[in-house]
């Protein structure tokens, strides 16, 4: 029997938001060592770590200032650790014994000073022990973790394997977390989908759906279990293949009389929305709605991977207000600072998705290693292949574009925010 420690680290960003976020694939490594055996500790920076919430569960996450790097010195936005504090992270780390190996996960690219301060951290604790760093950073930026992230193993591909995920009770091991009022879900894995701009064909090779049933019973364990009626998906491609997937996932949980309140902060295809899904959704409790648009240029919806039309849109948000939802309900979201896009075309999106009766909800680009749009900046020598990953956040990328761009961004939130207040 092996002694392994796992930990999700703290993320370091301009902001940061909790949505349910859990480092699910963490939890189900997890599970799949104690079931062969091996004796678990576990860290997490982000956990029981919040202040108020609302009545899903959702918070703030707790911050404190931290000092940019010098590539941020420029910006003038404050720059957060959020997460506990190193104090307490030091305290918990006294109470968890001399262990064999230390896997660490990764989120976003430009969220590595977190993994760094962490494994730092880690080894003035445990000198010896080896660590592995896994997850989204350590898979698309290989390269820049070995050289600076002070982990002994980079592992690029998936923890935990098809079968695994299709296993019927394999659960990741939520009662290791603090907070369980709101906990994610996952029905497929992948998309069929080829986006310019979208990491996860290289994050996860095709697609795969779980049986539905199989779903229904998570969720009702977790019920009974956990008390949890909240629970976010995080799919990339929920509702692909919906005759066999969510709808019948839908149907059971409305057979068995639960009162559950599901999320979909990640975009929803909307080609897949038709009138007996909006009609699920609504009668299953679905709240804030959103979809995927990204523009509303035709020309450029063919260039970016042809996922969604205008008309695509149209019909998903009529179908869904035709079942009872509202403009507060049903958010679109378009992108905001890519290379592709200029100001003149992103308010037409903003304007197109208000003339539709939905709010315009402005998702700000960010580059990812190893997508076409990626080597299309690199070709374009806007990037190259050493850019510091910190170049990678989403906040500030525009920045690298066009100085000036950041300024105009304010203005269309703020116009943005004002459109979406308005039935």
């Amino acid at each position: 029997m092996k002694k392994v420690l796992l930990v999700n680290p703290w993320i370091y960003d301009f902001a940061a938001h909790d949505f349910g976020m859990k480092p699910v694939g963490l939890l189900r490594i997890a599970e799949l060592l104690r079931r062969h055996g091996h004796k678990v500790y576990y860290l997490d920076c982000l956990d029981n770590c919040s202040r108020s919430k609302d009545e899903f569960g959702f918070s703030k996450i707790r911050k404190e200032k931290a000092e940019k790097p010098s590539i941020l010195k420029e910006i003038s936005r404050p720059y957060f650790k959020y997460g506990i504090s190193i104090l307490e992270f030091s305290s918990r780390l006294k109470e968890i014994p001399r262990v064999d190996q230390i896997l660490v996960t990764s989120g976003m690219t430009y969220w590595y000073p977190g993994v760094q301060l962490t494994i730092k951290l880690l080894r003035e604790r445990f000198k010896d022990t080896p660590v592995l760093l896994g997850g989204i950073y350590a898979a698309l930026c290989r390269e820049h973790a070995s050289r600076t992230s002070g982990a002994n193993i980079i592992w690029k591909g998936d923890y935990v394997k098809k079968a695994q995920f299709l296993e019927k009770d394999f659960y990741p091991a939520y009662e290791l977390l603090k907070n369980r009022e709101v906990l994610p879900l996952q029905l497929t894995r992948g998309c069929p989908f080829r986006c310019s701009y979208c990491a996860s064909r290289i994050l996860n090779h095709g697609f795969i759906l779980k049986d539905p049933v199989s779903v229904f019973e998570e969720v009702m364990y977790y019920e009974k279990t956990f008390g949890t009626k909240n629970f976010v998906f995080y799919d990339d491609a929920l509702i692909y293949r919906s005759a066999e997937g969510i709808k019948k996932f839908l149907r059971m949980v409305l057979a068995s009389g639960k009162e559950f309140t599901f999320h979909t902060p990640n975009g929803l295809h909307a080609k897949y929305i038709d009138e007996e899904l909006a009609e699920l959704f609504k009668k299953s409790n679905f709240r804030n709605i959103r979809l995927s648009l990204e523009t509303s240029d035709e020309d450029l919806q063919d260039f970016t991977g042809g996922k969604v039309t205008n008309n695509d849109i149209k019909i998903a948000l009529r179908n869904l207000k035709e079942a009872g939802f509202n403009k507060q309900d049903l958010g679109v979201y378009i992108l905001i600072g890519a290379m592709w896009l200029d100001i003149e075309k992103t308010l037409k999106d903003i304007l197109f998705v208000n003339s539709l009766g939905a709010k315009a909800m402005l998702a700000s680009y960010s580059p990812i290693p190893g997508t076409r749009d990626y080597r299309m900046l690199i070709k374009s020598r806007i990037l190259n292949n050493g850019t510091d990953p910190l170049w990678h956040n989403k906040t500030i990328f525009p920045e690298l574009l066009e100085p000036e761009y950041s300024k105009d961004i304010q203005k269309i939130r703020r116009m943005t925010a004002n459109l979406n207040k308005h039935n």
